[in-house]
């Protein structure tokens, strides 16, 4: 029994030297394969040790630099991306993974133009890979190529005829190029192809927002409202296509909402202070710019605005201090001093008023030449 046990022992000790052994024998392409399996499975930190070690053991391997570069990117080292990225291409530059890796990368420090160079370049190494299509059309979009991005977003459709966020983008640059249909038909494409993509309802919403008789583009906003409640943005665009409507009423809802979800937001209090000012209600526009104001002090439209309704309330010197801090903030801002100038003049300080509206006037405000020509003869 004893020399069995012995025996045992040493069997033990064989197998283990011999799983050890072949644990060290493991290949730079068998670490290589392991990093960009654990990579897709989100474990990001074996991947990144994975890639280390094949690297160790084939530091020439082209492949293992454009893996590593690209997790680097979505661990957010980007300077370290771009130095194994750049370390792929020196050794194989017939690797797509690395030169769109490092586009997206160059995005990301704001290099656009470059970012766009190595999209080229990885599709002509693969003009099949509809991901770095869209890569560049959103790149193009960026930069205001939005021919560019229309091109791209087509490739993106040729090669995945349902993709709805290829539509969507497609979308978005025919709008800037004026071609209202077709971005309108993009955006409808999306939502045939996802119901339920809020973005899509948003942007086909903008497409007719200024037609004032099309209920349309409210029913868009609603519709992205209905499938994401937290969406300020479509509460924001429909607030203002209600007020664009004379729906005062809907608008103050769609404001308050937004302030609701988010009682830091200056754009809740002051979108909603312009609709209480339009209707009259001076106390409660007062209350919302005050409140804008708090949040964030150094926004001199606000102050300009909370002039005006002081105006209102015949609080001359209420007004020309916020005019003053408009101004104080703002020094060409061609409103602030007209309107200054008349509070001024309706306060009895008219050489004061007349100089800010003369002033008003040199910087290009349409109304203060008027305004000059009836006051300060």
């Amino acid at each position: 029994m004893k020399k069995l046990i012995i025996v045992s022992k040493v069997f033990l000790a064989v197998m283990a030297f011999m799983i050890s052994a072949e644990v060290h024998s493991q290949t730079a392409e068998e670490y290589c394969k392991s990093a960009a399996e654990k990579a897709n499975n989100y474990a990001y930190d074996g991947a990144l040790a994975d890639y280390d070690k094949a690297l160790e053991l084939n530091p020439v391997m082209a492949l293992a630099y454009a893996g590593r570069g690209y997790l680097k990117f979505l661990l957010s080292d980007y300077n370290g991306a771009i130095e194994d990225c750049s370390r792929c291409i020196e050794l194989d530059p017939g690797i797509p993974l690395a030169w769109s890796a490092r586009g997206l990368t160059k995005v990301k420090l704001w290099d656009n133009e470059g970012a766009k160079a190595d999209y080229t370049k990885a599709i002509q190494l693969n003009p099949e890979n509809a991901d770095v299509y869209f890569y560049r059309g959103t790149v193009n979009h960026e930069t205001e190529d939005y021919t560019g991005a229309v091109a791209d977003f087509s490739m993106v459709i040729k090669i995945f005829p349902d993709n709805a966020d290829a539509y969507n983008s497609r979308g978005l640059a025919k709008n800037e190029l004026k071609d209202e249909k077709g971005a309108f038909e993009d955006f409808t494409k999306a939502i045939e192809i996802s119901p339920f993509f809020p973005l899509a309802y948003y942007n086909r919403g903008h497409v007719t927002f200024f037609q004032f008789n099309n209920t349309k583009c409210i029913d868009d906003f609603t519709k992205a409202i209905e499938i994401d409640s937290n969406y300020i943005d479509a509460y924001y665009a429909r607030g203002h296509a209600k007020k664009h409507r004379r729906n005062f009423a809907g608008a103050i809802a769609d404001f308050s909402k937004i302030i609701e979800i988010d009682p830091m937001t200056t754009t809740g209090y002051g979108d909603r202070a312009s609709v209480k000012y339009t209707i009259k209600d001076f106390a409660g526009a007062l209350e919302d710019f005050n409140k804008d104001i708090e949040i964030n002090p150094e926004f001199g439209e606000a102050y300009n605005n909370r002039g005006l309704v002081k105006l209102e309330l015949k609080d001359y010197k209420g007004a020309i201090a916020d005019f003053s801090k408009t101004i104080e903030l703002n020094p060409e801002h061609d409103e602030a001093h007209y309107n200054r100038g008349m509070a001024e003049i309706e306060s009895g300080a008219k050489e004061n008023g007349c100089m800010d509206l003369k002033r008003s006037s040199e910087l290009g405000y349409a109304k203060a030449k008027e305004a000059v020509a009836n006051f300060c003869k």
